[in-house]
């Protein structure tokens, strides 16, 4: 049974790092207050210095909102540390702010993990904006996946690479089933606030990409399951952040993902990594600096 809380503390924080996406931030806090019934929901929302006056688009619409503003671009792992260091709620959703909560959808996710006290996380299905099903969820990738995955030595065992590809990313499950995952994407993420703090929420090495693979792990190795929630739904709107500074975005993924093997890997095994993928880097940034792509945030 979940410990007695204040009569002013919420049952669940809602924690949303927003950078320059006022439009669909209004979308998603506009579906939360429709649909969090008799819920005390507290929402913190983390501006990483928004140049479309996000902040101040809040602060007019949404007054009961919490609005933190680092001054600088704290990136998702930075900005999601300090909204859930500044939130109070018993439970805490990682969310998106360019999502919206479906009827029903915190109701349920909230009581399945009340519930069931040895489940660490749990997440939602996802659908795209046009209900078009988002497979979420995978397997943690291993060393194995990410030289496959990309470098050139992928396109030379292509089979090898599509297999494992297939495994890792659950290709035989339609996501219509309630079951265990090892990873749930961090765009909409429910678990225990005080289970967050103990492994320190996100790394911040971990900038932009790889955070949700980590996040999970520490939380399976903390000794809990996480689970997709099929009954519970929400819409997301993939990639509105990034798309706008995507050539940086497409840097910050192979640094991310280099921080990650070296943490959970070696520090020689990504030294080796970061030698294999340089072509990919170099050809990738030079195709985007043709389009026209920014690398400045």
């Amino acid at each position: 049974m979940s410990p007695l809380r204040e009569p002013c503390m919420p049952i669940l924080s809602i924690v949303i790092v927003n950078y320059n996406t006022r439009d669909p931030l209004r979308r998603t806090l506009e579906s939360i207050f429709r649909e969090q019934g008799d819920l005390t929901v507290e929402v913190v929302v983390v501006d990483n210095a928004s140049k479309d006056d996000s902040a101040g688009m809040v602060r007019a619409q949404f007054p009961s909102v919490i609005v933190v503003e680092p001054g600088r671009n704290t990136w998702f792992s930075g900005g999601n540390n300090i909204g859930v260091a500044r939130a109070t709620g018993e439970f805490a959703l990682i969310l998106n702010p360019d999502t919206v909560i479906q009827t029903g959808m915190l109701q349920t996710l909230l009581a399945y993990l009340q519930a069931r006290p040895h489940i660490a996380g749990v997440t939602p299905q996802m659908r795209g904006l046009d209900y078009s099903l988002q497979r979420t969820c995978s397997q943690l990738p291993q060393y194995i996946d990410m030289i496959l995955g990309y470098t050139f030595l992928g396109a030379l065992f292509a089979g090898w690479r599509n297999r494992r590809r297939a495994i890792m990313w659950y290709q035989d499950w339609d996501r219509d089933t309630t079951r265990a995952v090892e990873v749930a994407p961090g765009s909409c993420i429910l678990a225990r606030r005080d289970l967050l703090l103990s492994i320190g929420v996100f790394d911040e090495n971990l900038r932009l990409y790889f955070t949700e693979d980590d996040l999970c792990k520490q939380l399976r190795d903390a000794g809990g399951e996480l689970h997709f929630v099929s009954d519970a739904v929400i819409l997301h709107q993939e990639h509105s952040s990034i798309q706008l500074v995507q050539r940086l975005a497409s840097q910050i993924y192979f640094d991310d993902l280099l921080v990650f093997t070296r943490k959970w890997v070696s520090a020689p095994a990504s030294a080796l990594l970061g030698i294999l993928i340089a072509p990919t880097r170099v050809l990738m940034d030079i195709a985007q600096r043709l389009r026209g792509e920014s690398r400045s945030v």
